[in-house]
Order: C-alpha cells, then structure tokens, then sequence
C-alpha cells in the first residue's frame, strides 16, 4: 500500500539525492508524447539519480484539496449537493499528498514515475462512479423530456390537422370503391389547394389511419 506519507518520503530522498548532485529541481512535468520512455519505480529513483546525476529533475507532489480536484474532475465551477457531499467527505485528507510525479532525461530516454497514495485512487474511483450515476441520470431525464415534447408535438399536430381529416373522411368518395393512395391524395388537393403536398400527406396519413380504425 502506498500512504501519502510514503509519497513525502520519496520526495524527500529525491531532493536530497538531487542535492549531492548538484542537479536542479523544477516543480513541473516534462511532455513524454514523443520521446522514448520507461518507467521508473519511486523508491528506486533517489538511487537513479546518484548514477545518472542528471542535471535537471522534474518533481510535482501534489498535494490534495477536495473541493478543487471535485471542481477539476466534474469541471463545474458552482457544485451542487452532490458534488458538495463527496468534496465534505474526503475534506479530511486536504493538505496529503496525493500524487508524486517524477522524471528526469538519459541518452534521450525519459525515466519517470507517478506515485498514486492508495485513498487517492479510491477518491477517483467514487468520483467516476458519481459521473457515471448522473450521466445516467441526465441521459433519463432528456429521454423523458423528449418523449413527453413527442407527445406534445403530436397533440399539436392532431389538432392541427383534425378538421381537415374530418372533412377529408365525410367526403364520400374518400371510402369508395377502388380507391388508393394516390386517389386520396388527389381528392385531398381537391378540397385543400392551401395545403402543400407535405402538408397534404399528412392529412391523407392521418385520415386512413383513423378511418383503419374505426375512429371518428
């Protein structure tokens, strides 16, 4: 198990080591996309840099605040009570070290390391979870919404076109024998030249439908 305790004494050797060196110590990360890279255990680095005694040493120790890495991970900068609620929870672990980042440059190949206290990745792992749960629930309530300006929408439409299915059912010749989609149509543009065709679609649809059922 690694403690923040651990994560202290690890940067603790490193500055010492950096120290008999004469090595430089920046409080930053060094971009590792487009070079060669092996990883490096944290208890073994005080040791690689007295054999390599590099010149310069990339070192971060990042300590932790709940409410800032709550804010960082949902990217919100007013939290609600759920966010509010899992920063109050881990607020006692503010000021450990959560995470070691180190590294330093040999013959063009990166040795580097990121040491992770155990509790830390314990808060990822609630924080991912907390993400999850209200993308659920985020994705549910937009499928509601949705579905109920659907049904909105089609009310609207019913009423809408519901005089002109009426009409479109009273005309006798709209159940007469051998009739088709098309003839509907036609008879449809006959007693509705206001309407476009879009428009005319929909009250033939909307008629044959009703008059399928049995409706009035």
């Amino acid at each position: 198990m690694t403690e923040s305790i651990d994560l202290d004494r690890m940067a603790e050797e490193v500055r010492k080591a950096a120290e008999e060196c004469g090595a430089m110590v920046l409080k930053s990360i060094l971009g590792s996309e487009h070079l060669a890279a092996v990883a490096v255990d944290g208890d073994t680095f005080p040791s690689l840099i007295k054999h390599i005694r590099p010149r310069l040493i990339y070192k971060v120790l990042v300590e932790f605040d709940a409410t800032d890495e709550v804010a960082a991970h949902f990217e919100e900068e007013e939290p609600d009570s759920d966010l509010r609620k899992l920063a109050t929870k881990w607020k006692p672990k503010n000021g450990q070290s959560a995470r070691l980042i180190l590294g330093l440059m040999a013959d063009g190949v990166l040795h580097g390391t990121v040491e992770t206290a155990d509790w830390y990745g314990d808060f990822e792992d609630e924080a991912e979870e907390l993400e999850e749960a209200r993308a659920d629930e985020f994705r549910a309530t937009f499928e509601r919404e949705q579905e109920a300006e659907d049904a909105r929408r089609e009310t609207e439409e019913k009423k809408r076109w519901a005089p002109y299915v009426k009409k479109l059912t009273a005309d006798e010749r709209f159940n007469g024998p051998k009739i088709s989609a098309a003839k509907r149509t036609t008879l449809a543009e006959a007693l509705f030249p206001e309407l476009d065709r879009t428009s005319l679609k929909k009250v033939v649809d909307r008629a044959t439908n009703q008059q399928w059922l049995g409706e009035k």
